[in-house]
């Protein structure tokens, strides 16, 4: 659609706001099916009496600038498809309670977007990069059986602490700036630009086991640190996600931390199939019969966006963010036909189940967590924000941040 330069007069249709500026779309209609909704960062059009819903993209949402007084006829929409390390808040019921259309992770979010980091079914079962058993067992003058790269470290999920530890039992390499032992090659060490790069997908998957730790613990939360080593046929050892089992291409096909009593445990099983090819190779049978987790499958045939890989994109094909827009404008023009037939408009609105995490833990010798760690008085703050917040809105009261901020402290003392 071309962009419109068009006073606020002249806009019948539902109007669309990303109070955030994610898109960066000065206005524009958008066809949705049979419907058609305005989009905008324009904030103009905040007063607009066609305007139905305020979009906030989870990362930029900043509590000293919302569009306030809330009338009972706005609603929100949330998309944030980032860590619980990103922001605490939204791990709270009373956070989540305030949007009515939510684009998480999770997949009891209204538009789920679990497999964002999956590019397609195809993808992840390709063999391009695959190496067998037997050669990987060859590097190993050179390389290391686990490889970790990571340079975002003292995260929530206390991963360096388990990483550390594995360490003192089963040799790793990490080329990462957490516990950095080995450098990349110089044309590949940029953490986003090195990542997708083929020499450095042929370099992991020349390990026969990659440590794919998320930075936090959350329901659903899957990244690149689960999809690139299954896809180049270097087999996850996991942690993150509770149901991560449920989104493996089979049941046999990653190492699942939590499995294990300790850390000695695990790397004595690590080193036993380091050892024995045979049963290494069970855990990449996968790539030869190809995907045979139903539930993966489901997930990928319903979606109806795509990730651009510059390889199978068509013009008539869309990003999540569109999909969501449009889910959110079909919503719209369902509650307002409802009106028009003298019915009760459909109430939507989110829970915790929408992104909530669990409060961060740190590991200790096993791979059971335990309490105290920084990251735990920062979620506990973030709860009461959420809880100041909700009422602050919902009775329309002025407040600051830093109001906020203080009452949350006082809370805690």
């Amino acid at each position: 659609m071309e962009l419109l330069s068009l006073n606020p007069g002249q806009i019948k249709k539902p109007i669309i706001l990303w109070w955030t500026p994610f898109t960066g779309e000065k206005g524009k209609y958008k066809t949705c099916g049979d419907q058609e909704c305005f989009f905008t960062i324009n904030r103009k059009f905040r007063n607009h009496p066609h305007i139905k819903v305020f979009m906030f993209y989870g990362s930029d949402f900043s509590l000293d600038d919302l569009p306030l007084p809330r009338q009972s006829h706005h609603e929100w929409g949330l998309f944030h498809e980032e860590s619980p390390k990103n922001n605490f808040l939204y791990s709270h019921h009373n956070m989540m309670a305030l949007f009515n259309h939510t684009c998480t992770f999770r997949r009891e979010s209204d538009y789920p977007i679990t497999t964002q980091h999956l590019v397609s079914q195809k993808w992840l079962e390709s063999t391009k990069h695959l190496v067998s058993a037997d050669k990987k067992h060859g590097f190993r003058h050179k390389l290391a059986p686990v490889v970790f790269t990571h340079s975002d470290c003292d995260t929530p999920s206390d991963r360096d602490t388990f990483v550390s530890s594995l360490m003192k039992h089963i040799k790793v390499d990490s080329y990462g700036s957490c516990l950095h032992n080995k450098d990349l090659p110089e044309h590949i060490q940029d953490p986003i630009k090195g990542m997708n790069h083929g020499d450095f997908l042929d370099l992991v998957s020349k390990y026969k086991f990659s440590l794919a730790i998320e930075n936090g613990v959350c329901t659903d939360y899957v990244t690149e640190k689960l999809w690139r080593p299954l896809s180049v046929g270097s087999v996850p050892i996991v942690y993150g996600s509770p149901t991560v089992q449920e989104l493996l291409p089979s049941n046999h096909s990653a190492i699942i931390i939590n499995d294990y009593k300790t850390v000695e445990e695990l790397a004595k099983y690590l080193t036993f199939l380091d050892n024995n090819n045979e049963e290494y190779e069970k855990y990449l049978d996968w790539k030869k019969t190809g995907v045979t987790n139903q539930i993966l499958k489901q997930i990928l045939a319903e979606r109806d966006w795509k990730i651009d890989d510059n390889q199978n994109w068509s013009d008539k094909d869309i990003n999540f963010v569109d999909g969501f827009e449009c889910f959110v404008c079909k919503r719209v023009h369902e509650n307002i036909n409802l009106q028009k037939q003298g019915k009760q408009p459909k109430q939507h609105q989110a829970n915790k189940n929408h992104y909530g995490c669990p409060k961060p833990k740190r590991f200790n010798e096993s791979p059971e967590l335990t309490a105290d760690m920084d990251w735990q008085a920062e979620y506990e703050l973030y709860g009461r924000m959420a809880k100041h917040l909700r009422y602050f809105i919902e009775n329309n009261k002025t407040f600051t941040k830093d109001t906020l901020l203080k009452i949350s402290l006082n809370d805690m003392s």
